[in-house]
C-alpha cells in the first residue's frame, strides 16, 4: 500500500485538490497507466507517446474508481475545467513528466530496501531464465518479478513499484532495443547481480550488428561491476566469455565442465529433459534434474538461473527443487497435445538464434508413451522475424535452410519473407513438396486443416507482430469440436 505523501516525496511533484488535505492519510492499491483495468484506489499514471496521450483518459480512469491522476503541469492547465468535477474526491499529482516522475519515483522505491535485485537481460530466454530464478529464490520466501512483458522503460518502473516489505530478492528481467536504454534502467533499478543470457541477432534496425548489441547489453555488466556487485556470465557465448577476466566478481555458467555451473547426461523424452546438474565452486556437487521443459537450450536457461541463485547462497537441494518446480511460461516452447498432435508453441517473439534453438528443439521432441507415442512428421510453421534490418533478406534464407538441415519433414512458412525462407529450405535440400509458402496466417489455417494428421508434431514460431497466437487459437478451436 502506498501513502500519498510516499507518491509526491518519490515523484517530487504537487498535489491539487480541493480536498487534497482530507484526501492525504488516504491509503492507495498501486500505480496503472491503463484507463481500462485500472482498479480502486489505484493511481492513474497519464503518459505520453508519440501516437498517444494518457491525459485524455484520466476522466475515463478516475470514472472507474481510480483514486488520482499523475500528469503533467501543462495538461492540468489545460484541461483543469474536465477536470474538475473530480477534484473534490480525487486528487490530481502535477509533475513536469509523468513518465520520468514514474521512474524516479521507482527508483526511489527500490532503494528503501536492502535486498538482492537481480537484472536478467539477453537476446532469448530472458523470461524463461527469469522465470526459473523465481521459482528457486521463492524458496525461502516471497520475491519480486516482472509480471508479463514489463521488463522495459515503463515496464520496469511499473514492476518495481510493488516491491514491498516481504519480498525478500527482486528479479526483474531488463528488455532493450536501442542504444543507451540499458543505462536508463540501470539507473532505475540499480541491480545488484546482472545475468546476460546470451548474445543474438534481436533488434539489429536499431543496433546495428551483433557487436553493438553485445556492446548494449554489456552495460549491464560494467554498471554492476563499478557498483560492486555479481555477474553472471556464459561461458559458452563468445561475446560474453571474456567478460570473466575484465570483472572483479563473477559467476559463470555453460555445458563445459570448466564453468562453475555446468550440465552432462541430456536425455529428452516426453516432454521434459533430464540432466546432471554440476555447481563446481568449493565443493563440488551434482544432482540429477528434471526439468518440465524441451530443447537443450532450455537446459542452458537452467544453468544460468542455478547461477545466479548460486551466487545468492542458494544451496544445490533448494536449485533443483526450485527448477523441478518451474513451468515453461505461455507462448514460449510450450507443449499442447491436441488430438494426437504435438504443437510447440514459441511464438511470443523470433530472432535467427532463438528460431534455430527452436528448431533444435523441434528436432529433439520425443512425445513419449504419458503423452502418446505415436511418432509422426516434424513440421514448423514459420512466421517473419522482425527487427532484422538490413540482414532480414539474408537471415529469412539462412533459417529456411536451417530447417531443411535439422531433418524437417514439412515446412511452412508465412509472412512477408516467406519465399526467401523456402527458397533458402530448397537450397538445403528439404524437396519443393515439402514446403509450403504463406503471405498471411488465415491461407495457413486452410493448409493445416488438410495436412495435420496424429503423431505429428508441429513447431509454431514467429515474431510478435505476426500474432502467431492466431493460428494456434484456431488450431485450439478446431480440436475442441
Amino acid at each position: 500500500m502506498w501513502a500519498i505523501e510516499e507518491i509526491l516525496r518519490g515523484s517530487g511533484g504537487r498535489i491539487r485538490g480541493e480536498k487534497a488535505c482530507d484526501l492525504s492519510a488516504r491509503l492507495l492499491r498501486g500505480f496503472s497507466i491503463n484507463s481500462r483495468t485500472i482498479r480502486r484506489d489505484e493511481v492513474f499514471v497519464a503518459l505520453q507517446g508519440p501516437n498517444f496521450d494518457g491525459h485524455a483518459f484520466v476522466s475515463d480512469a478516475l470514472g472507474k474508481d481510480g483514486a488520482g491522476a499523475i500528469v503533467s503541469h501543462s495538461a492540468f492547465l489545460q484541461r483543469k475545467a474536465e477536470w474538475r468535477p473530480f477534484l473534490k474526491k480525487h486528487f490530481f499529482i502535477v509533475v513536469e513528466d509523468p513518465l520520468q516522475a514514474l521512474q524516479v519515483t521507482a527508483r526511489w522505491h527500490r532503494n528503501r530496501f536492502d535486498v538482492p535485485l537481480i537484472g536478467v537481460t539477453g537476446s532469448n530466454g530472458k523470461t524463461t531464465t527469469k522465470e526459473m530464478i523465481a521459482d528457486i529464490l521463492s524458496r525461502r520466501g516471497p520475491i519480486l518479478k516482472n509480471e508479463g512483458n514489463l521488463n522495459n522503460h515503463i515496464g520496469l518502473p511499473l514492476s518495481l513499484l510493488r516491491l514491498n516489505e516481504g519480498d525478500h530478492a527482486a528479479v526483474l528481467e531488463m528488455g532493450i532495443s536501442r542504444k543507451g536504454e540499458m543505462e536508463d534502467l540501470c539507473e532505475i533499478a540499480e541491480p545488484t547481480v546482472g545475468l546476460i543470457t546470451n548474445i543474438g541477432p534481436a533488434h539489429l534496425a536499431y543496433l546495428g550488428n551483433l557487436e553493438g548489441v553485445a556492446q548494449e547489453k554489456g552495460k549491464l555488466f560494467q554498471v554492476i561491476d563499478r557498483s560492486g556487485g555479481t555477474v553472471v556470465i556464459n561461458r559458452d557465448d563468445p561475446f560474453l566469455r571474456p567478460w570473466e577476466k575484465k570483472l572483479s566478481s563473477c559467476w559463470t555458467f555453460g555445458l563445459e565442465s570448466s564453468a562453475d555451473v555446468s550440465a552432462t547426461d541430456l536425455e529428452g523424452g516426453g516432454g521434459c529433459v533430464t540432466f546432471n546438474l554440476h555447481l563446481n565452486r568449493k565443493e563440488r556437487c551434482t544432482q540429477r534434474v528434471r526439468l518440465a521443459a524441451v530443447g537443450r537450450h532450455q537446459v542452458v536457461n537452467a544453468l544460468a538461473a542455478a547461477s545466479v541463485s548460486a551466487s545468492l547462497g542458494m544451496g544445490l537441494n533448494d536449485i533443483c527443487e526450485g527448477l523441478h518446480a518451474f513451468r515453461t511460461p505461455e507462448n514460449r516452447g510450450e507443449v499442447i497435445n491436441l488430438k494426437g498432435v504435438h504443437i510447440l508453441f514459441d511464438a511470443y517473439n523470433a530472432n535467427p538464434a532463438s528460431v534455430k534453438a527452436g528448431l533444435e528443439m523441434l528436432s529433439s521432441y520425443r512425445p513419449g508413451p504419458s503423452v502418446g507415442g505415436e511418432h509422426g512428421r516434424k513440421m514448423a510453421v514459420l512466421g517473419d522475424m522482425l527487427e532484422l534490418g538490413d540482414l532480414t533478406e539474408s537471415a529469412h534464407f539462412d533459417v529456411g535452410r536451417e530447417a531443411a538441415q535439422t531433418g524437417l519433414d514439412v515446412l511452412i512458412a508465412v509472412g512477408e519473407w516467406a519465399e526467401k525462407m523456402a527458397e533458402g529450405a530448397r537450397q538445403g535440400g528439404l524437396p519443393d513438396e515439402c514446403i509450403s509458402s504463406h503471405r498471411d496466417l488465415e491461407s495457413v489455417k486452410t493448409f493445416m486443416e488438410k495436412t495435420l494428421r496424429a503423431g505429428d508434431s508441429l513447431l509454431i514460431k514467429g515474431s510478435r507482430g505476426m500474432k502467431m497466437e492466431g493460428l494456434l487459437a484456431a488450431l485450439l478451436l478446431e480440436g475442441s469440436d
